[in-house]
This record gives C-alpha cells, structure tokens and sequence, in this order.
C-alpha cells in the first residue's frame, strides 16, 4: 500500500464517526463507479458493486483492499477480495455479461487473499474477456491485480506500480497512557516468533518475510504482463510508481485510455466473442 493511504488507514476509527452513510444502496453503488447512463444495471448475484453496461461488468476496486468485508467496503470507500471474488463469479456465470472490466483507483492494501484472487483473475480470461482500466491509481496490491488482466490500461494521469511489500511494526518504548509497559515474553524454539525490529536479527526475519511476499508479487505480475520476472524488478519502477505514457513505455500497462473507450473497446471485444460462442456450437 502506498505510504499516504497507510497512514489514512491507520485512522480508520476516527474517520468512521465521520463517514456520510448512504441509505440508499443502488445510488450508492452506482456513485462509485465512473459509469453512468440509463442502461447501467447492477450485476446480479454479485457483491452489490460491479455494474453491467452493454454486456461488460465492471467490477470496482476502489479504496484500500482488505481481505473480508468490513464498514468501509460496505459504504464505498473500500474493496473487499471476498467481494471481487463474489462480482468476478457473477460476472463469469451470467449469460448476458460477455466480457469483464476491472475499474481500479486504489492505493493497495492487505496482501492476504492477493494471490488467490490473482489467480481466479487470470484463470477468467480463458473463460470471459477479461480487461482493467485505472481511472487514477492502481498500486501495490491493486497493480497485483489489474496486471491479471489480458489488457490494462490507465488514463494519462493514472499512476501505477509500487510493486513490493511494506509491514509497519510498533514498538513500545514507554508506558502508555494507562500507565502499562507490556512485554513480549516467547517459548524458548520460537525467537522469531516476536522479532524486534530494533535489533539487527530482528529486522533480518522481517525482511526475508516480506521479500518472499514480494517474491509472490513478483511472479504474478511477470505472469500476467508475460514479462521476464527480471524485467518486473528492473524496469517496473523498483518499489516506486510510474505516470501514463512513462508506465506504458516501461510495459506496465497496455495502452492510454479513457473509461468510456476502455468500455467501449470491451463491449465490441465482448460482443465478438459471444458471436465467436455460438458460431462454435
């Protein structure tokens, strides 16, 4: 996850007392998505977010990831894995949704679950077409899995990357305000159990935790842009984001697009292959 959102997230309990709660769940749904227009409809069976327009369901990832459903995944301002999952089977099954869009602005999030909607992502594109599109950013965790996608693009402002995997670890130097100093005591064959940052074999074992995250990260992406796993390293903007046209000239993405052309694009791509179906029965 980018380092803003980070902090963002960490004030999850104060920015809860402050969130407008929409009672009206189909004009929340649709606001989160840079989609509108009569025929826009919400996709049947799905998490309640992807919408369908011309036979695509856009499926949003929108907000920080988190592994499960929660408030902010409830009201917008979230995505969960569980609920991608839930749109991406929906969209999938459904005889009247001939291709998938993801439309991604997020910053990244949890990694728990990443890989294992990666995969279901990728697997989908021999089932549907499959495309991602982002609106703004699509880093970290977001970029894991927009780079599933047979096509990806981004607007010319859209940022993407952050391709690695950060863990912020607290360590109590002095008593908190009850006045309590608490103490991380382990069994004798698990050390690592509780590594200490501070020390220099405490950051080692978080670090090879992280890298081999990253490793994970690594070759998915190289999977889904069908790149050398080196290249990704190299050129993919070691841990930092790329903008539009520099995003693309590195490989990162597919091409620089609108919405609304990346929608398009899909419907006909969409519309070809059902054609190409049922020519085949």
């Amino acid at each position: 996850m980018t380092k803003h959102a980070l902090r963002e997230l960490a004030r999850t309990p104060d920015l809860a007392q402050k969130l407008p709660i929409e009672n009206d769940a189909a004009a929340r749904n649709k606001a989160l998505m840079p989609i509108a227009g009569p025929a826009t409809r919400s996709l049947d069976g799905g998490s309640g977010r992807a919408m369908v327009v011309d036979g695509v369901a856009c499926i949003p990832v929108i907000g920080p990831i988190f592994p499960r459903d929660n408030f902010l995944t409830r009201y917008g301002y979230a995505t969960s894995i569980t609920g991608v999952q839930r749109d991406l089977f929906a969209a999938l099954a459904a005889d009247d949704v001939n291709a998938c869009l993801l439309v991604i602005d997020s910053p990244g999030g949890a990694v728990s679950g990443v890989n294992g909607l990666a995969d279901q992502l990728f697997a989908a594109r021999s089932v549907k077409p499959l495309a991602a599109h982002a609106t703004g950013t699509a880093a970290s965790g977001a970029y894991w899995l927009g780079s599933q996608a047979e096509r990806f693009t981004i607007e010319r402002t859209g940022i993407v990357g952050s391709i690695g995997v950060v863990v912020c670890m607290p360590k109590q130097t002095e008593a908190d305000v009850d006045g309590n100093v608490w103490f991380d005591i382990v069994s004798t064959n698990a050390p690592n159990k509780r590594p200490d940052p501070s020390t220099d074999d405490g950051m080692a074992e978080i670090v090879a935790t992280l890298d081999a995250l990253e490793g994970q990260f690594i070759a998915d992406v190289s999977r889904g842009r069908n790149v050398a796993a080196d290249k990704v390293t190299s050129d993919f903007g070691r841990g930092g984001t790329r903008v539009g046209a520099d995003a693309q000239a590195a490989g990162m993405v597919d091409g620089i697009s609108s919405i609304d052309a990346a929608l398009t694009r899909m419907a006909r791509v969409g519309k070809s292959f059902r054609k190409g179906q049922q020519a085949a029965r």
